[in-house]
């Protein structure tokens, strides 16, 4: 969830709960005040009463009004003075309704009597029930007024936020750019974004040091290297070498040229990095995949190996020596790590290639395409994955594997 939508239902729920126990509260309060006027109004009755009866000595006649009746009762002693309320029967209106009434104690003549003073509720509800209304309708009102007001300010206030936000996702490490903000007058907000701004700085710097660095290496290796093979070639030939030492300097010569690849390899990883492949043409994987699969064919048939195919016509617009590169590592990977006497299947189709392999074990799917990372068993530089991985990720291919039914499945989806 969003976090304005998440400070929107906060604030709104908040809101609607602390207004309504307002209202609720409103509501008893009014009534008590009204109800309180009511009493005052029946009290001022009271006092007329007894004014009449002090100068008279005698009860006034008993009296129904609109919203208002009195009447008295003989009683065999003095009872006690109360408020209560009450329904009574308004034969006017011929309904029931709520009425106040206050019962006092009077003594005319040596007798007692119990006087009834009822005013109507009705008029004191309505106007109760006519104020809660208006309070609910706006709260209501304010309600929708301040969801509006959020979601638009909010939405005002957050823009910087999201832009920045924009900003970082379409960073990218391999076309380093700097990071747009957005002036704002929001201190958080520009706190955020220097410190994003000295960041990506920084990154930008490391890693604009360490591509410097893989490719400089890459290069400078490559002379001495050739040098050593050169200088092998030469030690090989000398009819004066003994078999012992021939064994020592094959070993050399073999390390020497697994260095080589190894070089050869991280300069091409520091060129994809580095976008220099940026001629493209269309591509037709299948003819490139049997192309690759008859250069190998020696290396298959050395392993007695079973290739199967089953392909169906696949066009992508790429470089056409980086597809030669991912085909190639892959089909060299499968082979490699085929045991002997093993199966390889080929397939594609509209939009997908997929390459599986004959094996024992799953390899770990959150470091297969990891730089250098390799199985135990592998002889190779650990490197052929992570080169198919960039060149994918630069084409926005996706990259796939899972091992099923024994056998480990790479797959490439163009789309």
């Amino acid at each position: 969830m969003k976090l304005q939508a998440q400070y929107n239902r906060i604030t709104i729920v908040s809101t609607l709960f602390i207004l309504l126990i307002a209202a609720a509260g409103y509501y008893f309060l009014l009534r008590y005040v009204l109800t309180s006027q009511l009493d005052e109004a029946l009290k001022v009755e009271e006092a007329e009463i007894n004014d009449y009866i002090k100068k008279h000595e005698s009860l006034p006649a008993p009296t129904v009004y609109k919203d208002q009746r009195i009447s008295f009762e003989p009683t065999a002693g003095a009872g006690r003075r109360s408020f209560k309320n009450l329904g009574t029967f308004n034969p006017d209106d011929n309904k029931d309704e709520s009425s106040r009434q206050l019962l006092f104690p009077v003594k005319v003549n040596g007798a007692d009597y119990m006087v009834s003073v009822t005013k109507s509720l009705e008029t004191t509800e309505d106007l109760v029930w006519i104020i809660l209304f208006s309070t609910i309708a706006l709260i209501v009102l304010l309600t929708a007024i301040l969801f509006f007001t959020n979601r638009f300010l909010l939405k005002k206030l957050w823009q910087p936020f999201r832009n920045t936000l924009s900003s970082i996702k379409e960073f990218n490490l391999s076309a380093p750019a700097a990071i747009t903000m957005q002036p704002t007058k929001i201190t958080e907000f520009r706190e955020l974004n220097e410190s994003i701004r000295m960041m990506a700085k920084k990154v930008m710097k490391d890693y604009q040091s360490l591509k410097d660095f893989t490719d400089h290496a890459s290069h400078e290796m490559q002379t001495p290297l050739a040098i050593i093979n050169s200088r092998l070639d030469t030690l090989i030939q000398e009819p004066e070498l003994s078999e012992k030492s021939m064994q020592q300097v094959q070993g050399v010569y073999k390390a020497t040229e697994k260095l080589s690849r190894l070089c050869q390899s991280l300069l091409l990883l520091a060129r994809i990095e580095n976008h220099q492949y940026t001629v493209t043409q269309l591509v037709t994987v299948d003819e490139l995949l049997q192309e690759k699969t008859t250069e190998m064919q020696e290396w298959v048939n050395a392993k007695s190996l079973t290739i199967t195919m089953d392909l169906h016509p696949l066009q992508i617009t790429m470089s056409h020596e980086l597809a030669d590169i991912m085909i190639s590592n892959l089909l060299r990977n499968a082979i490699r790590h085929t045991d002997a006497h093993g199966n390889i299947n080929l397939q594609t189709n509209g939009h997908q290639l997929l390459i599986s392999n004959t094996g024992k074990t799953a390899l770990d799917k959150n470091r297969i395409f990891a730089r250098f990372y390799k199985s135990d068993y592998s002889e190779g530089s650990g490197l052929g994955l992570a080169i198919v991985q960039h060149i994918c990720e630069q084409y926005h291919f996706t990259l796939g594997y899972d091992f099923k039914e024994s056998q480990h499945c790479f797959s490439i989806s163009f789309i």
